[in-house]
């Protein structure tokens, strides 16, 4: 890697974050699947379209791309060697030809010039050192008319499943201090207006942004949607740093607990969640 930043995110990608994302993938499909639905929705895509996906992670999104391509072809990117190894597992199981997966980073790897009709993501370009770096690669990647959709979080206050419960592990440890504007990381792309920038400045015309939102589907039940936000979301992160005791720990869970009990519904342990759902064309 050639920055220090995305070598943290190499690191943390193909070690604890790449495990812990393998090992809830069930569960965060069944959160984020409403996300990539109105994304892929939002693309448009032609049947006989070539595909660049960005952070495609285990490959839910690339495997619902590939079903609606007739003569198309989906490139999958991601920097993490291990949901690329059950990306690809899960592509064989559908049968899919059409599908192909690389260890690439989008910010600096070599993705070819002017080969795809759109360039998609769903919550995978949120973590470059240098966004605008970022984009113009995946610009470049794209045909002289193609265009990009990718879905990137709300702000943390229009989502209440990360809000909600970090006010509640606050009670408990001290919070990590917010990271600086545009720092890597789920919320670093939820300024509108700074998105829009960001884009402009990368040679992206037409951009729309639309906010949609969703119930995020924390687990079937209590125990479980407990189990993810002290492991996977933005509160188990806090909690992790802050390292605290079992003690802690266990009454942080306890808390988490008595706060859920009122989000279960049909569909599981529901929260409220925003993101923005984006387009642009290629300039």
């Amino acid at each position: 890697m050639e920055n220090k930043a995305n070598a943290d995110m190499d690191a943390y990608w193909n070690g604890e974050g790449g495990d812990k994302w393998v090992s809830f993938g069930d569960r965060l499909e069944a959160s984020l699947k409403p996300f990539g639905v109105r994304a892929i929705a939002a693309a448009a895509l032609q049947g006989d379209e070539n595909v660049l996906e960005v952070g495609c992670g285990c490959g839910p999104n690339t495997i619902d791309l590939a079903k609606k391509l007739s003569g198309g072809q989906v490139r999958g990117l991601d920097i993490s060697a291990t949901v690329l190894e059950k990306a690809r597992q899960d592509a064989v199981a559908n049968k899919l030809s059409n599908i192909s997966f690389d260890c690439v980073d989008a910010q600096t790897g070599d993705l070819g010039v002017s080969q795809y009709d759109l360039a998609f993501s769903r919550f995978g370009v949120m973590f470059f050192d240098d966004p605008v770096r970022a984009f113009k690669n995946i610009s470049g990647a794209l045909k002289p008319h193609g265009r990009i959709t990718f879905a990137c979080w709300a702000a943390p206050g229009k989502n209440p499943w990360v809000a909600e419960p970090l006010a509640l592990v606050a009670k408990h440890v001290p919070l990590p201090p917010p990271p600086e504007p545009g720092t890597p990381g789920p919320f670093s792309l939820s300024d509108e207006a700074r998105l829009r920038d960001l884009l402009a400045e990368a040679g992206f015309i037409n951009t729309a942004v639309e906010i949609f939102h969703a119930s995020m589907v924390l687990g079937d039940g209590v125990a479980e949607a407990v189990d993810f936000l002290m492991n996977m979301a933005p509160s188990g992160g806090a909690v992790n740093r802050a390292d605290p005791d079992a003690a802690t720990r266990a009454a942080i869970a306890t808390d988490l607990g008595d706060m859920l009990k009122s989000c279960q519904g049909a569909k599981g342990i529901t929260m409220d969640a925003a993101a923005l759902i984006v387009t642009a064309d290629k300039g």
